[in-house]
C-alpha cells in the first residue's frame, strides 16, 4: 500500500528524504474520518493515487486536495506547497464547508533572533553603566563552575586578541576546568537547558543535579545555572562563538560553532535552523582553520599540554566593544574584581597586607599590534569597591537571616569612622546622585560634615552564591535605620555604615544575573529570623538593640574628629537648662581640628549664629567624665566677646560654629572698627568767644560764650558733636570748668 502510517523509508523523486503529510477526508457531511499520514513518493499524481488507495476513493471520482488555507494542490504548485508535516484536506470542492473539525500540526521553534539578539535585549537596561563587563562575567561564571573541583590552581583567562596582524579581533575565555564531552557540549548549546534538566535528558552524560554543601559566604562556584547566560553573552559581544573543549578521560577535542551568519544562511536555504555539527579531532589539529587566522591557530596549538580545558572564542566582536575594552581596560577589570571579589580573595575579602592563599586566578590579557601585552590579575586590583569598604572600616557587625527555612542570608555591616577632618566612607564612582544632598541643616550636637558619608546610597550590596548581583541593593532594615527619636549616637553615624548580604541559591535571580527577583521582599517578611553572629556563633538577641549599642561603641571608639588637649578639670554648667546635661563637662585649653590648632586667648569668629560672634577663646568644653587628652566628634567653645570695652559678656556655642577659613586679620580689623566707636577724649570749644580758661573764676551772672563739645575716638576721628545754649549763672553759684 502507499500509506504505511509513516513507516516507509526511502527517497522522493527530488532525491531527498521522504516527506510525511497528514490528511483529513471531509467530503461527506457526517465525515468522522480521523487523520491519516502518507509518505510522499513522487509528485502530485502519485500523491493522488496514494490518497485514493488509502481512503477508498475510486480514481474516477472528482475531489480536490487542499491546504488548510484552501489552496488547491496541482501538478504545477506541488513542489512549492508540500513540506514535511503539512496538513491537507480532501474535499468535494475548494469552497466546501468543513463537515467536522480537524487538527493541524505546527512547529513553533523560536526564530534564531531569540538566541542571537537575546544578549542585546538582556543587557540593554544597564542603569547608566556599560554592560559589557557583565556579559564577560557570564563566561567567567561558566569557568568557575567548570573549575570547581580542580585539585590545584583554578585558572581563568580572558584574552583580548586585538593584534590585527594575527587575524580578526577575538575574545577568548579559557579555563583549566573539567571540560565537556561531546554530549555535554551539545547540551551546552541548547538555549535554556538548565543544569537542573540536563541530567534528565535521555542521552545526557550529566549526573542529576546535586546542590552544593553549605560553605562560608555561599562561595560554592554554583553560578553557571540557567543554560542562558553564556549564549546571551557571546551574541551581545560578537556574532559568533567557537567552543573548544576536552575532558581528562579522552584524547579527543570537541569543537562547536554557533554563528549568526550560519543561522541566516540556513534560513535563506530553507534548512532546519537548529542543527549543526560538533567537530571531533586530535589535539593541536588546526587543519580546518584558515592560514590568516593565526590567533585561533595559536590557541589550538596550546592544546597539546592540557589535560582538560574549555575555551570560548568570540569573533565578530562589535567595534564599539573593542574600543571600550581598549580605552577603559582598568575600569572594567576593576568592575570584574568587584563582582568576583570574594572568589579571588576568600570569605574575609581583600584585607590589604595579608597574604593571599586562594587558588583562583582570573587574569585579563590584552594583545595589540606592536605593543607589549597588558596583563591584569583580579587579585591584584586594590581599588574595587569591596576592597575599599573592607580596608576603610574600623569594625564590623555580623548577622544571619533565615528565610523560609532554607533561604540563608549572611550579612556584614561595617563602620567607616570620621577621622580628624574627613569621612572615610569610600566614594562610589557609579553612584551618580551622590553630592546632591542638602547640607544646609546643621545639628548643633555634632560636627558640621561637608557631605554625608554614604549620602543617598543604599547600605547593602547583594551577592548570590558568592558573586555580585550588580543591580540589586537593599537600602536598609528597620533595625539599622536612623531612629525617629534621638538615639544613642548622632544621626550621621548611621550614614557611616556599609553592608554586604550573601545569599544561597534559594533566592531567585534574573537569567543575566543582574537583579534579584525576590530578595528584599523575603527579607522583610515578618517570619524571617535575624540573629547576631559573634565569633562564628549565632545569638538570639534583640537585633535592633544590639546594633544600636555596637554603633555607639564605634562612634565613641573610632570617630576621631577633634583632639582636645590641655585638660583643666571637670565643671558643672549652669547655662544649660537640662539638669541631666549640666554635668560632667571636661574643660580644655586647646583643640586640633581640620589640621589647625585653636587655643585659649585666640581670636575667632562664628558662622551661622545670629548675630555673628567675634571674640577670644576662653576654654573648650566636652561632655563626659574625661581626665586627659581625648579625641571626640563635638563639643562647645566658650568665647569672650570682643572688644571687652563694648561687650562685657561670654557665650558658649558648638565648636562646629567656629569659622575655619576666616583670616585672623579680618577678625582683628572688625574688633578695631568696633573699638573705634568708643569715645577717648571730650573736646570743648567756644567758637563765638567769651571762653573760659583753665582755673578761671567768673562772678555769678556772668555770660560765657556758646559751648561746643566733641567726642573724639581712639583714632582721632570725631564721633559726635554736642552743642549747648549759653548758660547764665546767678549767685551764690560759681561755675568752674577744668579743661
Amino acid at each position: 500500500m502507499a500509506a504505511e502510517q509513516g513507516s516507509r523509508e526511502g527517497l522522493h523523486n527530488g532525491g531527498g528524504p521522504l516527506l510525511t503529510v497528514f490528511l483529513f477526508d471531509r467530503r461527506l457531511e457526517e465525515s468522522l474520518c480521523e487523520e491519516k499520514s502518507l509518505r510522499i513518493r513522487g509528485g502530485y499524481q502519485e500523491l493522488r493515487a496514494d490518497v485514493c488507495e488509502t481512503f477508498g476513493i475510486r480514481p474516477s471520482e472528482a475531489f480536490v486536495i487542499s491546504t488548510t488555507n484552501r489552496k488547491q494542490l496541482t501538478d504545477s504548485n506541488f513542489n512549492g506547497i508540500i513540506k514535511d508535516g503539512i496538513t491537507l484536506y480532501i474535499l468535494n470542492r475548494i469552497d466546501q464547508l468543513l463537515s467536522s473539525s480537524t487538527q493541524e500540526r505546527i512547529n513553533f521553534l523560536p526564530h534564531y533572533d531569540t538566541l542571537i539578539k537575546s544578549g542585546s535585549y538582556e543587557y540593554y537596561a544597564s542603569e547608566g553603566q556599560n554592560p559589557l563587563p557583565f556579559a564577560l562575567a557570564e563566561l567567567i561564571d561558566n569557568s568557575l563552575s567548570a573549575t570547581a573541583k580542580n585539585c590545584g590552581i583554578r585558572s581563568i583567562q580572558i584574552r583580548l586578541l586585538f593584534d590585527e596582524s594575527q587575524g580578526k579581533p577575538a575574545i577568548a575565555v579559557i579555563d583549566n576546568g573539567k571540560g565537556m564531552s561531546s554530549v555535554q557540549l551539545k547540551n551546552w548549546a541548547v538555549y535554556r537547558l538548565s543544569k537542573f534538566r540536563r541530567g534528565s535528558e535521555v542521552d545526557s552524560e550529566d549526573a542529576s543535579y546535586v546542590p552544593p554543601q553549605p560553605v562560608a559566604r555561599s562561595l560554592n562556584s554554583d553560578i553557571s545555572y540557567f543554560g542562558v547566560g553564556g549564549k546571551q553573552a557571546v551574541f551581545f559581544i560578537g556574532h559568533s562563538a567557537r567552543i573548544i573543549t576536552k575532558t581528562s578521560d579522552t584524547q579527543d577535542i570537541h569543537e562547536f560553532i554557533l554563528s549568526k551568519d550560519d543561522f541566516e544562511k540556513k534560513e535563506k536555504n530553507n534548512e532546519f535552523i537548529y542543527t549543526g555539527y560538533i567537530r571531533n579531532r586530535k589535539p593541536a589539529d588546526f587543519s580546518h582553520v584558515t592560514e590568516d587566522d593565526k590567533n585561533l591557530r595559536n590557541l589550538i596549538m596550546e592544546e597539546k599540554d592540557k589535560e582538560s580545558f574549555t575555551a570560548v572564542i568570540v569573533t565578530g566582536v562589535q567595534p564599539v566593544h573593542i574600543q571600550y575594552l581598549k580605552n577603559f581596560l582598568r575600569l572594567w577589570v576593576t568592575q570584574l574584581a568587584h563582582i568576583y571579589h570574594y572568589y579571588v580573595h576568600g570569605p574575609k575579602g581583600n584585607v590589604l597586607g595579608k597574604p593571599k592563599t586562594i587558588p583562583i586566578d582570573i587574569e585579563v590579557y590584552m594583545f595589540e599590534k606592536a605593543k607589549v601585552p597588558k596583563i591584569l590579575n583580579l587579585r591584584e586590583i586594590n581599588d574595587d569597591m569591596q576592597t575599599l569598604y573592607i580596608n576603610s572600616a574600623a569594625d564590623s557587625f555580623e548577622f544571619k537571616a533565615l528565610v523560609e527555612r532554607e533561604g540563608v542570608v549572611e550579612g556584614i555591616i561595617r563602620y567607616h569612622p570620621f577621622l580628624y577632618d574627613k569621612e572615610t566612607y569610600p566614594e562610589d564612582p557609579y553612584f551618580l546622585s551622590r553630592g546632591n544632598e542638602d547640607i544646609d541643616e546643621i545639628d548643633d550636637d555634632c560636627i558640621i560634615v561637608e557631605k554625608e558619608a554614604r549620602g543617598r546610597r543604599p547600605i547593602f550590596e547583594c551577592f548570590w552564591n558568592g558573586r555580585l548581583i550588580p543591580y540589586t541593593t537593599v537600602k536598609e532594615f528597620d533595625w539599622c535605620t536612623i531612629p525617629k527619636k534621638r538615639g544613642f549616637v548622632p544621626t550621621e553615624c548611621y550614614n557611616r555604615i556599609s553592608g554586604v548580604l550573601f545569599t544561597n541559591d534559594k533566592f531567585e535571580v534574573s537569567t543575566n544575573k543582574l537583579t534579584f527577583l525576590d530578595l528584599e521582599l523575603k527579607l522583610q517578611d515578618k517570619n524571617t529570623i535575624v540573629t547576631r553572629v559573634t565569633n562564628g556563633q549565632e545569638q538570639r538577641v534583640k537585633i535592633d538593640r544590639e546594633f544600636a549599642l555596637w554603633l555607639k561603641e564605634c562612634h565613641e571608639n573610632y570617630d576621631k574628629q577633634i583632639k582636645f588637649s590641655g585638660f583643666k578639670g571637670v565643671i558643672t554648667r549652669q547655662d544649660i537648662t537640662s539638669k541631666r546635661m549640666q554635668t560632667p563637662w571636661a574643660t580644655y585649653t586647646s583643640i586640633e581640628w581640620d589640621g589647625k590648632t585653636y587655643k585659649a586667648g585666640q581670636l575667632v569668629k562664628t558662622i551661622k549664629t545670629s548675630p555673628l560672634i567675634y571674640g577670644s577663646i576662653v576654654k573648650f568644653l566636652l561632655y563626659g567624665n574625661h581626665d586627659g587628652d581625648v579625641y571626640a566628634t563635638g563639643g562647645d567653645v566658650q568665647i569672650a566677646l570682643e572688644p571687652k570695652e563694648l561687650y562685657d559678656e561670654m557665650k558658649c556655642v558648638p565648636i562646629s560654629k567656629i569659622d575655619r577659613i576666616v583670616a585672623r586679620s579680618s577678625i582683628k580689623k572688625y574688633i578695631e572698627d568696633e573699638m573705634a566707636k568708643l569715645p577717648d577724649t571730650l573736646a570743648i570749644s567756644w567758637p563765638d568767644g567769651d571762653a573760659l580758661e583753665e582755673n578761671d573764676i567768673k562772678p555769678a551772672g556772668a555770660v560765657i560764650g556758646k559751648l561746643h563739645c566733641l567726642n573724639v575716638g581712639i583714632t582721632g576721628k570725631n564721633l559726635l558733636r554736642l552743642a549747648f545754649h549759653t548758660p547764665v549763672y546767678r549767685p551764690p553759684y560759681t561755675l568752674l570748668y577744668t579743661l
